[in-house]
């Protein structure tokens, strides 16, 4: 029953003057309008193609590109593993994960986590998302600034790399804690561009300071990816290494960077042609 049907039943002695609201007939397109939408939808349709052709067609091919190969044995290290909830891998959107601590005479403490994304699961994972300055951070960690560099660059065997670099206090009595990491996104590293500071020791304005950066970092990020062309659904890798500062974040920043040679073999693919 029509809203119009039910009106005469409940009120039985309106005329069909009355009436003439409940049956307006819709407005005819004109072709004006019609032009507009079919202009709308040619501008759509040529802006989604030529995305796809920037980074599909004729992909360009990088001077150098890196691939992390993953040491799970160390000698004079014991290793122990952290298992990961399955609520943390729904998110993470991979099984392809290595994570927990490697452990040299109860005295050497380096915490490590690699992961790894390839076809689907590329296209769906964002490792910039989850790196500490947004998981730690959500976590309970509190960023510290103790004189350390936004990155630090990490010789592989001739070839730098750049990771990004954060100390995080993790708890009251907790040592602060120096952390590095790297996100490849089709063998090229991906920088964020600046670093989240939690100074402030009001809550509302950490997380607003919070998500403005993070806002900030999805778009340096973005348009690194435009800039260079790396496709969303190439393979990705992160990288993650963190140990305790003891005294000088140097000492420990320098210990760190060590260990991380020795952890991550890196291997490289040069083209002639990098255009």
């Amino acid at each position: 029953m029509s809203r119009c049907e039910r009106t005469v039943k409940t009120h039985p002695n309106l005329d069909a003057r009355q009436l003439q609201f409940d049956v307006m007939p819709l407005p005819t397109p004109t072709p004006r309008r019609f032009l507009q939408l079919l202009a709308l939808t040619a501008i759509f349709l040529t802006a989604s193609l030529g995305a796809w052709a920037w980074f599909h067609f004729n992909p360009r091919s990088y001077p150098v590109s890196f691939r992390f190969e993953i040491r799970t044995n160390l000698a004079g290290y014991t290793f122990n593993p952290e298992p990961i909830s399955s609520e943390a891998i729904e998110i993470l959107s991979t099984t392809n994960v290595f994570n927990g601590a490697f452990l040299r005479d109860h005295r050497d403490r380096f915490t490590v986590f690699a992961g790894e994304w390839l076809g689907r699961n590329a296209r769906e994972m964002s490792v910039v998302q989850h790196t500490p300055d947004i998981c730690w951070v959500s976590a309970g960690a509190k960023p510290v600034d103790l004189g350390q560099p936004e990155t630090t660059e990490i010789d592989f065997d001739g070839e730098k790399i750049t990771f990004e670099c954060r100390v995080f206090k993790m708890g009251a009595d907790s040592p602060p804690e120096l952390t590095i990491w790297c996100a490849l996104a089709s063998g090229q590293v991906i920088t964020e561009g600046g670093r989240f500071s939690g100074s402030s020791e009001n809550e509302w304005e950490r997380k607003s300071t919070m998500m403005h950066f993070n806002r900030i970092r999805s778009l340096n990020v973005f348009l690194q990816a435009v800039k260079r062309r790396i496709p969303s659904d190439g393979s990705k890798q992160f990288a993650r290494l963190s140990t305790s500062v003891d005294g000088d974040w140097r000492i420990s920043l320098a210990r760190l960077k060590d260990f991380t040679r020795n952890w991550i073999k890196v291997e490289l693919k040069k083209s002639p042609t990098g255009s």
